[in-house]
Order: C-alpha cells, then sequence, then structure tokens
C-alpha cells in the first residue's frame, strides 16, 4: 500500500475517464486538508484510516486525521465525438449543503373526526471544520374540531470538528406550545460530540450536552399562588442526543432514528420533581425520485414527572405522547 503524503498531480488524475469502469455505489472522493482531491474504489474503513483503490496508484492508504471531506461521487455520462464514440464519467464536487423537506395531513372519521399536519425543515450547511443546522418543526391536530396539538419547535446548531469524527457541538432548542401549561421552552446546551460514522451510506452522531433550561407559564395557572413559583423556572440538564441514517445498498430504502434523553439537574421548585425528558423520532424513507420520497416515522416524547406534597405519598404525573406520520417530502 502507498501513504499519503501526495503530491497535487495525483489529485488531477483522480478526473481521468479510467474511472468509469468501476462506476459504482463504493466509488468515493476524498478532499484532504492540503487541498488533494483523490478518487477511487472504497476498499476499506476505520476509525484511523481509509483505504481508496486509485486507478493509477493502486491501494493507497489515508489517515482519517488529514481527512477534510469524503463522499461518494457523482457521476454523469457524457458522449465524446473525437474518433469513436466514448462515455466518460466526471465527478462534481461534494455539496457543502442539505435540506430536507417533509409534509403531513392526516384526516381520520368515525365515531372521532380527527385532522392532523405537519411540516419538517432540515437544513445542514459544512464549510471546513464547520457544520451548521437548522431544524424546524410544525405540529398541529384537531379532534371533535377541538384543538389537541399547536406547536412548533427551532432547533439551531454550530458544530466545529478537532478532527474527522471528534467535534464540539453548540445547540439552541425554542419550543412554543399554545395549549400546555408551560407554554414557552428554551433550551440552551453545548458539548462534545463523536461521529461515529459519517460517510457512505451510514451515518451515525452521538452528542453529551449539558446545559439550562427556561420553562414559562401562563399567567392564569392556579399554582402560580404557590409561595415559591415563579416564571420562568430555570433547571439545569444533562443529555444525550443521536442521529442515525442508514442507506441500504442496492436499494431506495433509508432507515433513520434521532432523538434526545434530558436529565433535569436542579429543581427549582419544590413540590414537583422533574425527572427527564425522553424524545424519539423513527422511521423509514423511500424514494420516490432522486429528490422526492415518501416517508413513515414513528414519534415518542415522554416526560416524567412526580407531585411531592407534605404528608402524602409521592403521585407520579408522567405525561407521554405518541404517534405515527405518513410523509411525502423531498431532499435537496
Amino acid at each position: 500500500m502507498t501513504c499519503i503524503g501526495i503530491k497535487t498531480a495525483l489529485s488531477l488524475l483522480s478526473f481521468l475517464p479510467v474511472l468509469a469502469a468501476a462506476a459504482n455505489s463504493d466509488l468515493y472522493q476524498v478532499r484532504l486538508k492540503n487541498g488533494d482531491l483523490l478518487s477511487g474504489e472504497l476498499k476499506s474503513s476505520s476509525a484511523k484510516e481509509l483505504v481508496i483503490h486509485t486507478a493509477y496508484a493502486g491501494d493507497v492508504t489515508i489517515k482519517r486525521s488529514e481527512v477534510q471531506a469524503f463522499s461518494p461521487l457523482r457521476q454523469r455520462k457524457e458522449q465524446s465525438s473525437i474518433a469513436t464514440t466514448v462515455t466518460a464519467t466526471t465527478t462534481a464536487p461534494a455539496k457543502p449543503w442539505s435540506l430536507q423537506l417533509d409534509l403531513s395531513a392526516a384526516t381520520r372519521a368515525g365515531k372521532e373526526q380527527a385532522q392532523n399536519y405537519s411540516l419538517t425543515e432540515r437544513f445542514e450547511y459544512r464549510r471546513g471544520d464547520w457544520r451548521s443546522k437548522f431544524d424546524a418543526n410544525y405540529d398541529y391536530e384537531t379532534k371533535e374540531a377541538a384543538r389537541k396539538t399547536h406547536k412548533y419547535q427551532l432547533n439551531p446548531g454550530l458544530d466545529y470538528f478537532y478532527s474527522p469524527q471528534l467535534f464540539w457541538r453548540v445547540n439552541a432548542d425554542y419550543n412554543y406550545n399554545y395549549l400546555a401549561s408551560d407554554y414557552k421552552n428554551i433550551d440552551v446546551s453545548t458539548g462534545p460530540g463523536y461521529a461515529v460514522w459519517q460517510q457512505g451510506p451510514t451515518r451515525l452522531d452521538l452528542i453529551v450536552l449539558v446545559g439550562h433550561k427556561l420553562a414559562y407559564f401562563r399567567e392564569d395557572e392556579t399554582f402560580r399562588l404557590l409561595p415559591d413559583f415563579h416564571s420562568p423556572l430555570g433547571y439545569n440538564t444533562a443529555s444525550l442526543a443521536w442521529d442515525f441514517s442508514h442507506k441500504w445498498p442496492g436499494t431506495l430504502l433509508e432507515v433513520y432514528s434521532e432523538g434526545n434523553l434530558l436529565e433535569l439537574l436542579s429543581q427549582p421548585f419544590s413540590i414537583f420533581d422533574f425527572e427527564r425528558e425522553l424524545k424519539i423520532e423513527t422511521g423509514l424513507r423511500y424514494a420516490l425520485t432522486d429528490k422526492i420520497r415518501i416517508s413513515w416515522s414513528w414519534h415518542y416524547d415522554r416526560t416524567e414527572l412526580t407531585l411531592l406534597l407534605p404528608k402524602m405519598p409521592r403521585t407520579s404525573l408522567d405525561l407521554f405522547d405518541s404517534k405515527q406520520k405518513i410523509s411525502i417530502g423531498a431532499a435537496f
């Protein structure tokens, strides 16, 4: 195998038409931190190194610490009119951004009339060692002509990569619920993350965060009369977040899961013990075209809450919500 300290000239050879013979799902482009580009068949991948088979240098071993970006090649065939018709493959540079939009609308008739609408957006942009994201979600549901759910969520975040896998995240989470007593929640958190897999068909990020949560309550809530109540209530938090997706090779199917397990470390309100919150979204996506897909997803939210009254046994007030959605969406 040939180890990398490679001249820029080798990167230019990565665009030669000889790569057309290897036009399959194992063909990748590697951008090094020194600006070099390498293209070839992915032979192996580990936490420490990649092995790429190139047509001009055979198997090339690349240290993960030297990699800036790593992505499947986008290929297109062009016809050459010189002497004979030759099929040539050219590569486009890896796109630095991605955008996903999913829309769900459902109506149920019978003993109960229900309607549900939701819109989810996810944007991500990568430049050098920085990765930014902005997620948004709107959810509206009626049941027997009465509002059951009406809320939206905004979630910006920024990551800085110390290495191809280790990064630091700063994250904000803004929730507004028109129907809940704690109508507004603001979470600001930060902590380290590790990209277990980030290239090829599989992606998995794990992030450990510590932060502060503010919960705002409505003026007309009766527990505002309690002597130690104030709004907003502030909590110190610790959480574990994950973001996973996997595209099954040779198919148009993708499985994904994302979520957050949050532990509340402080209790500002004496009669309530807020223990933890769990949010999970998992599902399947099927590509109808190169941009349009249909999705099935399962959503689960749970808040563990205990009521503590003098001379009374502990009373659980746990809240949870579980639902499934069929969505039509687009990915760019």
